[in-house]
């Protein structure tokens, strides 16, 4: 298997974004949002996301990209710097005694 890509999706449907901010510090994405509404005069309602996530080995940090969906996904993307080598392993077949397709 090759891993040619970093990946990672939020779920940010609660936040507008304006509100979004993601960074790259060290070796770490962090993701952070904060939403208020004022409903009332007396009072208001706030939501805030915080999350970091650990950069993988190997991933060009320096081409991480963000993209938020219409329907509020969020996606954090990058190429790996270079390509990990392929592993290679036989799996084993078992027999079954059974049909893989029912009514046979």
């Amino acid at each position: 298997m090759r891993l040619s890509s970093f990946s990672v999706l939020v779920d940010m449907k609660h936040f507008l974004s304006e509100e979004l901010s993601v960074k790259v510090v060290g070796d770490h994405i962090y993701v952070h949002s904060k939403h208020e509404e004022h409903p009332e005069k007396h009072s208001y309602i706030s939501w805030e996301f915080h999350h970091h996530y650990l950069i993988t080995k190997g991933v060009d940090s320096a081409a991480i990209t963000s993209a938020l969906s219409l329907d509020g996904l969020l996606s954090i993307t990058a190429p790996t710097a270079h390509a990990l080598p392929a592993l290679e392993c036989t799996i084993p077949i078992t027999h079954q005694e059974k049909s893989a397709v029912i009514g046979k």
